[in-house]
């Protein structure tokens, strides 16, 4: 069966990949993987998709995605997603929305997840700036990211680790200094 995918909201790919990869929830310390909840609407997938997806195969998914983020560089970045894009038989298509025409894909429907969150990393690499995913930098967490600053040099996945890593600097620059 095809269905119609667009690219995932990348606030939900990032929240897959940290929930159910295999490294970020190792290092940080997380055995269990999140309940599924409301995947469908989070992840713009129909429900008929979302409802077939067990623990497996999403943490086949969130470790294939989490190799782009481990990628160096874009040129690295562009081969994994290019690679990856395939392996999916993606096809385009138009559709015509409240008088606006607009780009539509179809894909087979165990390969949605995949599609969506591809379709979504090929426009950020498109559109925005390609160096602005990344792997959180904090000693205990790899959580991925995707830089929306302003100054587009985010080196952590959140203030938690932040504020973690840099309480973990003063407490070291202040056992060396006495």
């Amino acid at each position: 069966m095809r269905v119609h995918v667009e690219p995932m909201p990348l606030d939900a790919l990032v929240e897959l990949v940290n929930g159910w990869g295999v490294e970020p929830r190792r290092a940080g310390a997380r055995s269990a993987v999140p309940p599924l909840g409301d995947l469908a609407d989070r992840t713009g997938l129909p429900a008929s998709v979302t409802a077939a997806l067990t623990d497996p195969d999403l943490i086949q998914f969130a470790d294939t995605i989490f190799e782009v983020f481990t990628s160096a560089g874009t040129a690295s970045r562009v081969a994994t997603i290019s690679g990856l894009l395939t392996t999916v038989d993606l096809r385009p298509d138009l559709a015509l929305t409240d008088g606006r025409v607009r780009r539509t894909w179809w894909v087979d429907a165990r390969d949605a997840l995949l599609a969506a969150a591809l379709l979504a990393l090929r426009r950020q690499l498109c559109d925005e700036d390609p160096g602005r995913l990344g792997v959180c930098v904090d000693d205990g967490c790899a959580d991925i990211y995707i830089d929306h600053s302003p100054a587009g040099r985010r080196r952590f996945c959140s203030i938690t680790c932040q504020n973690r890593a840099r309480a973990a600097s003063f407490r070291r620059r202040r056992r060396s200094a006495s």
